[in-house]
């Protein structure tokens, strides 16, 4: 197979009245005068594909301008040759990322249409394709905005949610995350030309593994989808398994095959004698193998396909009283945060993903969030690689239309993320939906009043129950969560807490004392930038002018970021399998200049949270629980090691530094285990500012974890205005500026 990209060369206009079907713009007659009158812009050429908003707005994360680009649909032309050395008589179109929905002609033959945003798709061209001279290639792309609007009659008056009719997370969801007018559109990624002798991959192999009851042994399953352009096409297919690491061939196969016309499916069966376990950085060695698959006819390779992937097990336990993961036959504590690095994928690369995963691993973090959206395919890679467990959310998110028609749409669009990903051993799970049904949810916090129009149920009707049986299919062998959020559900099982954040300035998040929580994954506070940042966005400083110019404006609100999550974190460190798993704070960086989750800014620079997590999300961790008294003195190991004959020792001081006592006690920690180790109480005065130093050595005296609380015993108040005030031009929450 042999491959020609056509990056180059592209030539687009907007179709401002949406005409251009009908006046055959895809026609090789087409031209300005045909189009007179009809409110075309210019062709004009571009650079390089990506998002749209990237080549044209000034600024391409807030601005009613940016509406213009979703009003009306776009042309893309280009005219190409097709080089000499793809001579064999068959050929795909292929583009590997257009965002939303498109219809493609190819030298004015209609090819097909296509949607969603991260998902590969191709058309047969070889008998459109002209030897010699200019091909014409025009692909219209449109993402349109949402035309219905619900209304729920809340506390303090109407609740608006728009009735998101695609499947992308990455448009409108304006409550200072993404701002009203994002919405991305455009081919994105690249097109190719492929050549090929009539025999192809179609799609993604899908490998299997079964691991034997005593992990002497694995048994591989791959198979491979093949397309034949004619009947008796007689190939041999040859699939050989690799050590990653050492570069070792374990295992071979191959197959003799008589191909009728269309897809059909070679089944491969290999073993692998004492198999290398994928595991997490924190309780092993992500090791990988690499499977390699070979298309002979007539005697000639004529396609090779790799791809790495692991031998793991992974599981739920799932009961009204746990929601626990188990990797590789035991508990694993999971440590994790939410991933959505910016709002355009096109901006992102193996070196950005590398970054922030890295930087993932140095917090403790063993799982990573993507939060509703599907990420480029060098992420999943790197997860693979690097040993970060993943938890992959779909792109539906909060409210959907009920209709038979989205429910068909919404269902293949998720297979194509399923079948995408599914080899990885990073991904750990399946979100098939993002906080469905939220209106009964907020009935039963007394938030919303029970009417009698209302929606038809995601998790109950559609389109959750016939995602989960596709699911069930396409993937028996990983755990899902159907809906995130819905702790009650036995397909769930996990919860959003936002308490001293989001529900509320009324809310503090010392309330979390005295909640059981089975699987937190979602958990935080928006905390803005550091000035610098802020001020090189005239629109935002403007905006924020008074909190930035402020003296400890920002500080103030980044503090209460790292108070919130390091009393989170602990509160769920301490509470470990009794019931709580694990959890995921949102977010691990801002997805645009102006929204504040993360704890990381947009820019890369690190907010004060980041020390929450460095301090109380590491696999080994001494704490002290505590709200406004201490309490006691816990030590927390997440590793599959133990440490005996260790020392846990503790400093109090005053505000000047004053030691006002100290102990120690010697302690084995077990391995996967949280000790309550001793009472640890002492009278609060109010006037003193309490400094805790908690340490743990191991038996040589080498540090082997350690904490600090500095004033710990005044928590800052829920900030003023946080979070209801919202500027909806910029999509940024100002905190009462």
């Amino acid at each position: 197979m042999k491959e020609f990209k056509i990056n180059s060369g592209w030539n687009i206009l907007q179709d401002v009245k949406d005409c251009g079907e009908e006046l055959a713009i895809y026609s090789n007659e087409w031209g300005p005068v045909s189009a007179a009158g009809q409110g075309f812009s210019e062709w004009e050429p571009i650079d390089r594909l990506t998002h749209l908003q990237l080549l044209f707005a000034k600024q391409p994360y807030f601005g009613r301008e940016l509406r213009s680009f979703n009003n009306a649909p776009w042309w893309y032309k280009n005219e190409f040759v097709v080089p000499q050395e793809l001579d064999a008589p068959y050929a795909v179109l292929r583009f590997e990322g257009v965002d939303y929905y498109c219809k493609v002609w190819l030298n004015g033959e209609y090819l097909g249409e296509h949607e969603g945003y991260f998902a590969p798709f191709e058309f047969q061209v070889g008998s459109l394709l002209k030897r010699g001279e200019p091909n014409n290639l025009v692909v219209k792309v449109w993402s349109p905005w949402d035309k219905t609007t619900a209304v729920y009659k809340m506390q303090g008056g109407d609740f608006r949610m728009t009735v998101h009719d695609m499947m992308k997370g990455t448009y409108e969801h304006s409550d200072g995350f993404i701002q009203r007018d994002v919405n991305p559109v455009g081919i994105w990624e690249s097109v190719k030309l492929l050549s090929y002798s009539g025999v192809k991959i179609e799609g993604e192999p899908l490998v299997k593994t079964q691991l034997s009851l005593d992990a002497s042994s694995a048994d591989i399953q791959v198979d491979v989808p093949l397309s034949a352009q004619a009947d008796d096409f007689e190939v041999t297919v040859c699939c050989e398994i690799f050590d990653e690491e050492i570069g070792l061939k374990q295992a071979g196969t191959q197959q003799v095959k008589t191909l009728a016309s269309g897809t059909s499916k070679v089944g491969l069966s290999l073993s692998v004698e004492n198999p290398k376990i994928w595991n997490t950085w924190d309780r092993g060695a992500p090791h990988l193998y690499r499977v390699q698959i070979s298309i002979y006819y007539k005697g000639v390779c004529t396609q090779k396909y790799t791809c790495k992937f692991g031998i793991r097990t992974i599981e739920i336990n799932r009961t009204a009283e746990e929601t626990t993961f188990i990797l590789n036959g035991k508990k694993i504590y999971l440590r994790g945060t939410s991933y959505f690095p910016d709002i355009y994928i096109s901006k992102l690369n193996k070196d950005r993903y590398s970054r922030d995963l890295k930087a993932m691993i140095a917090l403790g973090c063993n799982i990573v969030r993507v939060h509703v959206h599907v990420a480029k395919p060098s992420f999943y890679e790197l997860c693979d690689e690097l040993g970060i467990l993943v938890m992959q959310d779909s792109d539906l998110n909060w409210l959907h239309p009920d209709t038979e028609e989205f429910k068909d749409r919404a269902v293949h669009i998720f297979e194509d993320m399923v079948k995408g990903l599914r080899n990885h051993p990073s991904i750990a799970c399946w979100v098939c939906m993002n906080e469905p049904d939220i209106w009964a949810l907020a009935i039963q916090m007394g938030m919303m009043e029970t009417t009698e129009s209302l929606p038809t149920s995601m998790m109950h009707v559609t389109p959750g129950p016939q995602l989960v049986e596709a699911l069930k299919k396409l993937d028996p062998t990983r755990p899902y969560i159907k809906g995130s959020i819905q702790h009650f559900d036995l397909e769930s099982g996990d919860m959003h807490n936002y308490f001293g954040s989001l529900i509320g300035e009324q809310t503090h998040y010392t309330d979390i004392c005295d909640m059981p929580e089975k699987l937190n994954t979602e958990f935080g506070f928006d905390a803005p930038a550091c000035a610098e940042n802020l001020r090189s966005i005239p629109e935002v400083y403007s905006r924020l002018r008074r909190m930035i110019d402020k003296k400890d404006g920002i500080e103030e609100l980044q503090y209460y970021q790292y108070r919130l999550l390091k009393f989170f974190i602990e509160h769920y460190r301490i509470m470990k399998y009794r019931p709580c798993s694990g959890y995921v704070q949102f977010l691990f960086s801002d997805i645009c200049p102006q929204s504040f989750y993360g704890v990381y800014d947009w820019w890369g620079i690190p907010k004060k949270g980041v020390n929450a997590m460095e301090e109380s999300n590491l696999p080994v961790g001494i704490f002290m629980e505590y709200k406004n008294n201490p309490v006691a003195i816990w030590i927390v190991n997440d590793l599959l090691e133990e440490f005996t004959d260790c020392t846990a020792e503790w400093i109090v001081t005053d505000q000047e530094g004053k030691k006002l006592f100290s102990g120690s006690q010697k302690v084995d920690i077990g391995e996967d285990s949280a000790i309550r180790l001793c009472d640890f109480t002492f009278p609060v005065a109010k006037d003193i500012h309490y400094d805790v130093r908690l340490f743990v050595k191991d038996a040589c005296g080498h540090m082997l974890t350690k904490n600090v609380y500095h004033d710990a015993f005044q928590h800052p108040a829920h900030p003023k205005g946080h979070p209801a005030d919202l500027s909806h031009e910029l999509g940024m929450r100002v905190f009462g500026y």
